[in-house]
């Protein structure tokens, strides 16, 4: 008796090829780490992420996989980014504070160096702070001004160095105002005991009081950017207000390792520029209230070491010392 001979038909051969097709392309996938020095949910961490999947999409050749490493004011997850390989793979979205601020906060690492083992490859996104009170507290930014000149308000912010801190200390001096300090580990933790009353006041950035302003916890007195806020209408700018010289905006940047070789350096840069340009990428990132910010890395780098002679001004007149 002969037995049927198995012969395998076109749908077999269709599946296998689809397979191969797959494991194929899922090789071909370059995973790039995108670390984030902070914990989630902050500007960084929610604007990295925008461009992280946006930049997948448009370029399903790579991954772009986020990263929360947070710790030391960014200075954890820059030293991973320099331990790595230079080759592209590993970039780490950072607020500009990191390259303009603690340089002159804490002391030289012989490990780390910002000036001299990071790159700037581009700028992503710019954001105003928002200067924001109880609601029992004064109305107006001229009435703040008068406050503070008369005794210290206390003023929140997530610690030592952070933007929130920088930003009422330079305000304090080219107002001349009595400012009282009160570092918490976080801008979550300031911003609660502000709408409890614990404190009076803090320079935050716009993403993390907007919801509070909106709800009616906090009350918004100015906005640290050169122009008022769509979503706050009646607010001015500190500016407007009578400080014309008064301007405070925080980046989002990409970078790499300095040792990245130019032309990989070129490409991510040219891609990134694409990406910022994307209407999505706009749209999510102003709801944040970041402002879309296309830099080229020689622009990201002019704007940096301009912040960083601004901040170190500020952090010596003010005698301000990180923690130890």
């Amino acid at each position: 008796m002969n037995r049927p001979t198995t012969q395998p038909n076109c749908l077999h051969f269709a599946v296998l090829a689809l397979l191969c097709t797959l494991c194929a392309g899922a090789s071909a996938q370059t995973l790039i780490r995108s670390m984030v020095p902070f914990a989630p949910g902050g500007p960084s961490d929610s604007g990295g992420r925008i461009v992280a999947q946006r930049y997948t999409e448009m370029y399903p050749a790579e991954n772009v996989v986020v990263e929360n490493r947070p710790g030391a004011n960014g200075v954890l997850a820059a030293r991973a980014l320099v331990q790595a390989p230079a080759d592209g793979k590993t970039w780490m979205f950072a607020d500009g504070a990191l390259i303009s601020v603690n340089p002159s906060l804490y002391p030289r690492d012989p490990d780390f160096d910002a000036d001299r083992d990071l790159k700037v490859v581009a700028a992503i996104g710019l954001q105003p702070s928002l200067l924001v009170v109880n609601p029992a507290g004064p109305k107006t930014l001229g009435e703040f001004v008068e406050l503070a000149k008369k005794r210290p308000v206390t003023y929140a912010s997530a610690g030592i160095g952070s933007t929130g801190h920088l930003t009422m200390a330079y305000f304090g001096s080219v107002a001349g105002l009595q400012l009282t300090h009160v570092p918490y580990k976080g801008a979550v933790p300031g911003l609660t005991n502000l709408v409890g009353g614990q404190v009076e006041s803090a320079f935050n950035l716009v993403a993390g009081p907007l919801p509070l302003v909106r709800a009616g916890k906090l009350r918004a007195l100015a906005v640290s950017g050169n122009r008022p806020l769509p979503e706050l209408p009646g607010v001015p700018t500190v500016r407007e207000s009578g400080y014309p010289e008064f301007e405070v905006l925080s980046g989002l940047f990409v970078v790499v390792s300095s040792r990245t070789p130019p032309d990989i350096v070129k490409g991510i840069e040219e891609n990134l520029q694409r990406v910022v340009d994307d209407t999505r990428v706009h749209e999510r990132l102003r709801a944040l209230a970041v402002e879309p910010a296309r830099m080229s890395a020689a622009q990201a780098t002019r704007w940096l070491s301009a912040e960083q002679a601004r901040w170190t001004k500020v952090i010596r007149e003010s005698g301000i010392k990180a923690q130890n």
